[in-house]
């Protein structure tokens, strides 16, 4: 399986190597649905993305282009917060940065660097449901043409969430836009790092996938769908792993999230 893994993802950089194609001038998302891309904030704006989640959820973060290629976050959040249950907030305000290593080019993907310490979803036994990225390296190439945007994107990364399993990871990703206004996204996690026995993952990985509409250049709204592979659930009894957990839910998660993007 890892060795299947490993194959993926070098193959993956390969192509983001090798193939040609049309500069894309459009800016890059700087993040599919959970993982990041080797795209930034431009120095000089802010962006501000909310997301809602079950069970109440909600998570705030807020990230700025201090340099030409850096960019910081922060961000706060949890569950409860929609609804008249009890609020159980996150442990703690979560940081984030990102250094553009190499710049894209038309023959080579952008090259990313950061560190995020924000995961999604509730967070239980020390942990997010969706571990966070911790240190990752992320490589993005994107393409132009009369018929919209198309990136292509991986990267891999080193969780701080690592008590009960911290393998090295990684992920693969695309982003179509359509016109203007409306950009298609998807992911997959491999989640190398969240399939051991006593880890909330069953082996599957993370397949995500999502949609923003933009009516104003600004303000973008997604909607998402997680774990489209039910992860969290055991693929000979379909029980969900650690079931005694609300982080064990199987089921696919519908989510909003709502991203605006201004000078400051």
């Amino acid at each position: 399986m890892a060795h299947q893994t490993g194959r993926t993802i070098s193959g993956v950089f390969t192509v983001l190597l090798l193939c040609g194609g049309v500069q894309a001038q459009e800016p890059e998302p700087v993040r599919l649905v959970d993982s990041p891309t080797a795209g930034l904030t431009s120095k000089g704006r802010f962006g501000i993305d909310m997301r809602l989640f079950s069970n109440g959820g909600v998570t705030g973060e807020v990230n700025a282009g201090i340099l030409k290629r850096i960019a910081i976050g922060l961000s706060f959040g949890g569950t409860g917060i929609i609804g008249d249950d009890e609020v159980s907030w996150y442990p703690r305000v979560e940081a984030a940065a990102r250094y553009r290593v190499i710049e894209e080019s038309s023959s080579m993907p952008g090259v990313a660097i950061g560190y995020e310490t924000q995961g999604y979803g509730a967070y239980e036994e020390k942990r997010y449901q969706i571990k966070s990225k911790g240190l990752f390296a992320a490589f993005s190439k994107n393409y132009a043409s009369a018929l919209g945007q198309f990136g292509l994107h991986a990267g891999i990364n080193l969780t701080r969430e690592d008590e009960e399993d911290g393998d090295l990871s990684g992920w693969v990703g695309v982003d179509k836009s359509i016109g203007r206004q409306l950009s298609i996204v998807g992911e997959y996690d491999l989640a190398l790092n969240d399939n051991e026995d006593d880890s909330l993952g069953s082996g599957k990985g993370y397949l995500n996938v999502g949609a923003y509409w933009s009516a104003v250049p600004n303000i973008g709204i997604g909607v998402l769908l997680k774990n489209v592979l039910r992860n969290r659930e055991d693929p000979k009894t379909g029980v969900p792993i650690l079931e005694q957990q609300l982080s064990a839910d199987p089921d696919v998660s519908r989510e909003i999230s709502i991203r605006y993007t201004e000078e400051f």
